[in-house]
């Protein structure tokens, strides 16, 4: 593990080299991982480590907290996985049961899994997954996710009658989209 200096922090770092074209960035638990292709300079990598050194800090010392439904909390050794897991599903469950009927669409099947990208998806079958990474989010967000897996059970695209789906039962709906991406950024 290397490790770099910015501002008296300290960041450490692990550089994997991956066949890609550009540098990802993720910070885990105490440090950063950088993936790459095996062809970039390490003076490159620790510029872009540099370039985002006071997200990567802040994110490194928030570490320590959690967020659920939008409220920050101490982690004092708590599983933090298993709270959402515990958490999660009620509030869903509960935006699909009322959504469904009021959009008259019917998932398949619902599940639930931890996923680094993706807060939701819809199969081609209709069935919906949910990331438990949403636990994170305050509700009003989470209604959001749901009706927009909902509306890809009618339209399997983000074309305009997919968002006009989303917007019928959801009017504001381009303000939940900006508050989520402007949350996104706080986790």
């Amino acid at each position: 593990m290397d490790k770099l200096f910015f501002n008296g922090v300290e960041i450490n770092y692990r550089v994997v080299k991956k066949p890609i074209k550009n540098l990802y960035l993720e910070v885990k638990d105490g440090f950063v991982e950088v993936r790459c292709n095996r062809f970039v300079p390490k003076l490159h990598i620790e510029k872009f480590i540099l370039k985002n050194a006071e997200h990567i800090i802040q994110k490194l010392q928030n570490k320590e907290f959690f967020y659920l439904f939008g409220k920050k909390y101490d982690k004092n050794g708590q599983n933090v996985k298993e709270i959402f897991k515990e958490k999660l599903p009620p509030v869903v469950l509960k935006y699909v049961k009322i959504y469904s009927q009021k959009m008259n669409v019917h998932p398949s099947k619902i599940s639930f899994r931890f996923n680094k990208t993706r807060w939701g998806s819809c199969s081609a079958k209709n069935a919906l997954s949910f990331n438990y990474y949403l636990s994170q989010l305050p509700e009003v967000l989470i209604e959001y996710v749901v009706v927009h897996e909902l509306a890809h059970i009618r339209h399997k695209n983000h074309s305009k009658d997919f968002w006009a789906e989303v917007e019928k039962y959801l009017p504001d709906v381009t303000k939940r989209r900006r508050d989520l991406r402007k949350f996104e950024k706080l986790l």
